[in-house]
């Protein structure tokens, strides 16, 4: 064997209801519209050290708390799905829509997996193989998949493939540290009460907002024309992760006096200057964008419980020159640029809402600096019962410039992977922590 083989690919159903609202259908707001042809968001997590487990007993558990989790979380069991009479995608999560369950592949594998986790470069064949691939060229299509892998070696992985529609990263994380919870525990966490119901998101005009994204990021639906990533345009690219202690991220804020910037703020402004630097754009008054998402659960009217699931988010640009990024004195600069995008969307989260798509679909090529995640975000604790994982990734990275935070193993400390072409990564290895 080389790599990953398919043991057994089956379906995991959901708890018989009755379900919490929306019920059987979940239309889109205008925040999940925009995601409708994009690729499903793929995890990856790493256990070495799970010898004392028995594989069959791994999947046992993992098949039958995914089985309860769903009960609260059924519409990612159900069905991305196009409605051409309302010129929109739901999420139909009725009985019929959910009948099937979703993908559960079980795999075994001769990778080595202590190489794979331990390697700050990503192994990105191998990461590949160690998760659900749902290949997504027309609706409907499943919104969740799930694969277990277990190592020749001693050791498992699990690896989750969602799609963006369903659920924010808030969202996705609420569901997978409830689901490691209950195969943990065999109990329901106290108090979950996740909220599907997109009809919470209240604003003028939001379901002709959701017609209009759907329309322009979706033209050809129920062809999705989702951007296909092969494995060999894939590897064009250079996946690295940084580790960065709680004393190197005090200094950067240290050093961006007057700004006294956040965490987030303090290491995208310190990635944004060495990306500006190492491509050589000095010299270049050229645009240069940092795109993110900053939940706006808490901040629009009336506000929305942290327990909303679905995508509440406002989308960010932090508009600076190059020059400005690359020369001497571009870290402060940026602190200030990312602080007050924040500000805005802090302040007012739905201004110019209606041109969001419009924004993304006329980003420059080449210009832009991608920042998903959270360093609040606590990846390392998703302990299913066998230990807290050695690594976890974001396995579809697939743009230049894309970097995706997650809290650290240690208190105060986070994890920076970022993806740029091979012929800058070196330079950026050196120079993002010296």
């Amino acid at each position: 064997m080389v790599g990953v083989r398919v043991l057994e690919v089956s379906r995991v159903a959901v708890q018989p209801g009755p379900y919490p609202p929306p019920g059987e259908t979940v239309q889109l707001s205008f925040f999940d519209s925009i995601w409708v042809s994009l690729p499903h968001v793929q995890r990856l997590f790493l256990y070495p050290n799970t010898a004392y487990v028995s594989f069959p007993g791994i999947v046992g558990s993992l098949k039958s708390s995914l089985t309860r989790i769903l009960s609260f979380f059924h519409p990612f069991a159900g069905k991305l799905t196009y409605i051409p009479s309302a010129a929109r995608a739901t999420i139909d999560c009725s009985a019929s829509g959910i009948c099937e369950g979703i993908t559960f592949i079980e795999a075994e594998s001769d990778l080595n997996i202590h190489s794979i986790a331990t390697n700050e470069v990503h192994d990105l064949e191998s990461f590949v193989q160690l998760v659900p691939n749902i290949t997504v060229s027309e609706l409907p299509t499943e919104v969740l998949a799930v694969q277990v892998t277990s190592f020749l070696s001693g050791g498992v992985a699990l690896g989750i493939a969602m799609h963006h529609t369903v659920a924010d990263g808030k969202g996705l994380w609420q569901f997978i540290e409830a689901w490691a919870t209950i195969c943990r525990t065999e109990s329901v966490p106290s108090g979950l009460s996740p909220v599907h119901d997109r009809a919470l998101i209240k604003y003028p005009g939001g379901d002709k907002i959701a017609v209009e994204f759907t329309r322009k990021m979706s033209p050809a639906l129920p062809k999705t024309k989702a951007p296909h990533y092969s494995i060999q345009e894939r590897m064009r690219l250079t996946r690295r992760t940084f580790f960065l202690d709680a004393s190197t991220i005090k200094f950067w804020k240290e050093h961006a006096i007057p700004e006294s910037p956040s965490t987030f703020v303090s290491i995208s402004a310190r990635v944004l200057v060495t990306i500006a630097r190492v491509r050589g754009l000095a010299d270049d008054n050229g645009p240069f964008i940092a795109a993110f998402l900053t939940d706006c659960r808490p901040h629009l009217d009336p506000p929305i419980s942290n327990g909303y699931i679905g995508n509440c988010v406002s989308y960010c640009f932090a508009r600076m020159t190059a020059s400005e990024v690359a020369r001497p004195g571009g870290f402060v600069g940026a602190c200030a640029a990312l602080k007050e995008a924040i500000r805005k969307a802090t302040e007012a989260p739905l201004a110019g809402c209606e041109g969001w798509a419009d924004e993304f679909l006329k980003l420059p090529a080449g210009r832009v600096v991608y920042l998903a995640g959270s360093p609040r975000f606590n990846a390392y604790e998703t302990d299913f019962g066998w230990g807290k994982p050695d690594r976890v990734e974001l396995a579809s990275m697939n743009h230049d410039g894309e970097v995706v935070m997650v809290r650290g193993k240690e208190e105060g400390t986070v994890q920076v992977s970022v993806a740029l072409h091979a012929q800058h990564m070196d330079a950026f290895a050196q120079r993002i922590l010296s």
